[in-house]
């Protein structure tokens, strides 16, 4: 649709207006003016033949007095006399209008040519002295004449200047008879046309303000009435409407922003509360009412007596177990290498089997670049120590195998050991987080999952499963970090 402005709509409507009553003036005055001009051609004609009287009149004194006198300055006269009355003939020639009055002029002019011949007549008869009386007769006749013909061509003039005058009055009159008409239909045209117009224009204002008035009073379920047209109020009826529609998306934008904002902050809050019950619960077994740094000075001490008594056995248990018991204590809420989490449970595995002797072997192959993988502190230790109390504890005997690889960017390790297995429902319970903290190192599975999901910033880091042939496969995947900065920023912020 082609677009059409109010102020162009306004513009043409004035223009055409003004142009068709303009378009009636100028008729009017066109008319007024020759009307006008016609009565001073007819005066100026009518003038210029009392004039042509005038000069006949002097023509014929002229005539006398030089018959009488013979002069020189009267024959001067006589010629003047026909020169101006040839001129002013010129002149009416110029306003002829009509065939009747051609006709009339024609006459006259051949009359006044007879009558300028008499008179040269007269005077050549003159200067030859020869008889004037007959010559002179019948020019006075043909100036009687010409005068009759100068009378007839006025009213001749006058009449048909009053025809004229008579035909254009009466279409003076029709025309404006015609003005009043077209001025009576353009008002009728504008009254409706205003009508129109103010409907046109005030009917979406009137919606837009109303619509306004309820979005002012929080109401944003409202919705324009459709409007149809292609002008600048109708621009301003769809970007209002468009308005409308984006302070609504804006809204529901704000308020997702606003529930996503309350729902990291609760987030935020569950995982600090989490993890202040974590160290308590790692702690709660390790630390419970000794000093660490007092057990640690106790511990090295008995080293320095083992050592200085010889007893090479029990100097390494000790020493296995205060490099335990420091990992733990020092490590507890940094960030580790995946090597140091496996020297962890070589040296668990080793105090268990001065315990309980080496009826539970320990395998690990990792290949040497996740050596270097950044991981949380206490992942390994618990796997394995749930392995030996859940899957070992009606065998004599049984093996743990620890593996990791990398696979892309992400790296993978499995704690399988080849126990009695696991039942489904601790599976079930466990893929929908329901999982009990189990009583090892106070450290459960759920829990270990919880902290690499929060760790790396991911979902679903560890899996559970039956392995075919007998025990229980525990599987990480977690990205491939070796470089702190390339950790998650709120796990970079604790460490």
């Amino acid at each position: 649709m082609k677009f059409f402005s109010v102020q162009s709509k306004l513009l043409a409507f004035f223009f055409i207006l003004i142009a068709s009553l303009l378009a009636i003036d100028i008729l009017i005055q066109y008319n007024n003016n020759y009307l006008i001009s016609l009565v001073n051609e007819t005066f100026d004609t009518i003038n210029t033949i009392n004039r042509t009287k005038q000069d006949i009149n002097i023509l014929n004194s002229s005539i006398q007095q030089y018959l009488v006198a013979g002069d020189s300055d009267s024959m001067l006269a006589v010629y003047g006399s026909l020169n101006s009355i040839n001129e002013k003939l010129f002149i009416l020639e110029n306003k002829i209008l009509g065939k009747e009055e051609y006709l009339y002029y024609t006459n006259l002019s051949a009359i006044f040519d007879y009558l300028n011949k008499l008179a040269e007549k007269l005077v050549i008869y003159k200067k030859a002295n020869l008889p004037l009386s007959k010559v002179y007769s019948e020019y006075m006749d043909f100036s009687e004449f010409f005068k009759e013909y100068l009378e007839k061509f006025s009213e001749q003039k006058v009449k048909f200047t009053m025809q004229i005058h008579t035909k254009v009055q009466q279409q003076l009159n029709t025309i404006r008879k015609i003005n009043i008409t077209v001025i009576l239909i353009w008002t009728l045209f504008a009254s409706l046309l205003s009508i129109v117009f103010s409907s046109t224009f005030a009917t979406p204002i009137i919606n837009l303000s109303k619509v306004a008035n309820k979005i002012v009073h929080g109401n944003l379920d409202v919705q324009l009435p459709p409007y149809s047209a292609n002008d600048e109020v109708a621009i301003l009826y769809n970007s209002f409407s468009n308005m409308i529609s984006n302070i609504k998306e804006m809204v529901k934008k704000l308020e997702e922003k606003a529930d996503l904002e309350r729902m990291f902050a609760q987030q935020k809050i569950e995982a600090i509360k989490y993890k202040q019950a974590l160290q308590e619960a790692e702690l709660k077994n390790l630390q419970a009412q000794i000093n660490p740094h007092f057990l640690f000075n106790t511990l090295n001490t008995i080293l320095q007596t083992a050592m200085f008594e010889n007893a090479k056995q029990t100097y390494e248990i000790l020493l296995r177990t205060s490099n335990y018991l420091r990992y733990v204590v020092h490590n507890i809420n940094r960030v580790v290498k995946l090597q140091e989490e496996i020297d962890n449970v070589r040296n668990y595995m080793y105090i268990y089997s001065m315990r309980f002797g080496d009826k539970i072997k320990l395998e690990i192959e990792i290949e040497e670049e996740l050596n270097n993988l950044l991981v949380p502190c206490m992942i390994l230790q618990p796997l394995v120590e749930n392995a030996i109390i859940h899957g070992f504890k009606e065998r004599e005997c049984g093996e743990i195998k620890i593996a990791a690889w990398k696979i892309q960017n992400q790296a993978v390790i499995e704690v399988i050991d080849n126990g009695q297995g696991i039942d489904i429902d601790v599976i079930e319970n466990f893929k929908n987080l329901a999982f009990e903290n189990n009583k090892t190192t106070g450290i459960g599975l759920s829990n270990i999952a919880k902290r690499l999901s929060f760790f790396y910033n991911i979902q679903n880091p560890m899996s559970i499963e039956a392995n075919p042939q007998g025990g229980t496969k525990v599987t990480i995947k977690v990205p491939f970090i070796t470089e702190i900065s390339q950790l998650p920023e709120q796990e970079v912020d604790i460490i």
